[in-house]
């Protein structure tokens, strides 16, 4: 792994993963954008692991952080919705360049999955997408976290006394990232519905055990996608799961039959 920095002033940090230099499989080129908040951090080793396990199948490989995100630069609070579907295309279009490969595949994972479609339609090339677990209701996802936020802090201060007791909700926090209004409007907006209408990337799903997506499901299928059922039960939205750092032992090479094959 080739850790840099690219982008307009070096701002944006990224992982690179070469191909392995003994394998036979086909060059190919995987960008994975990561979800965000404290689900970057849940997911963070099983993608550095597919990524690994991608470059070993002979592909180039790129991870990156958005600005204001992880070891990019900006604050928090500087961050902005259209600036992560903007530096998700400067993450394509350094893989192309770096590469000389025209067809950037993606892995998106949760609001990545956002995110990446986002990107991709603002260009006319059609590209594979495998979405795993994709958020695809950008307000009923804040509300969902939101409830976990709330849920959390009132746990926080159940053994204080009853004056200090509260249970934050309204804010800017989000089971602790503060999201200033340029994401969570953007976020709220965005809904991965909106893209399957009028794009015909290849759109491939893995889930989880137990999340359902019903109408993208029908969507992929529609598109001749396929959707994998992964062994793994990642319980995003379990607040007693927030802590729990997610490995995909089972389920790794599957998803990139789907993504690279």
């Amino acid at each position: 792994m080739v850790p840099f920095f690219f982008g307009a002033q070096d701002a944006l940090y990224g992982a690179y993963h070469p191909p392995a230099p003994d394998s036979r499989s086909p060059e190919t080129a995987l960008l994975i954008c990561q979800g965000i908040g404290y689900e970057y951090m849940r997911s963070y080793r099983a993608c550095w692991q597919i990524a690994q396990a991608a470059a070993a199948r002979n592909a180039h490989v790129l991870r990156f952080d958005y600005r204001g995100t992880g070891d990019s630069h900006g604050r928090q609070h500087d961050a902005s919705w259209q600036e992560w579907i903007a530096n998700t295309g400067t993450a394509i279009a350094w893989l192309r360049e770096t590469t000389a490969l025209s067809h950037i595949r993606i892995l998106g994972v949760r609001v990545g999955a956002l995110i990446a479609a986002a990107a991709s339609a603002r260009d006319s090339e059609r590209r594979r997408l495998v979405f795993w677990d994709p958020v695809v209701d950008g307000q009923a996802y804040l509300r969902a976290i939101a409830d976990m936020h709330e849920s959390q802090t009132r746990n926080m201060n159940r053994y204080r006394p009853r004056r200090h007791h509260h249970a934050e909700r309204g804010a800017d926090e989000y089971l602790g990232f503060h999201w200033p209004d340029a994401v969570v409007d953007g976020l709220a907006r965005a809904n991965l519905m909106d893209y399957a209408a009028e794009r015909v990337d290849d759109w491939q799903l893995a889930l989880s055990q137990g999340e359902r997506v019903r109408p993208l499901e029908q969507s992929v299928t529609e598109r001749n996608g396929q959707i994998l059922e992964m062994a793994e039960s990642m319980d995003w939205f379990d607040i007693r799961a927030q802590y729990r750092r997610v490995a995909l032992a089972r389920s790794t090479d599957a998803m990139l039959d789907r993504v690279l094959g």
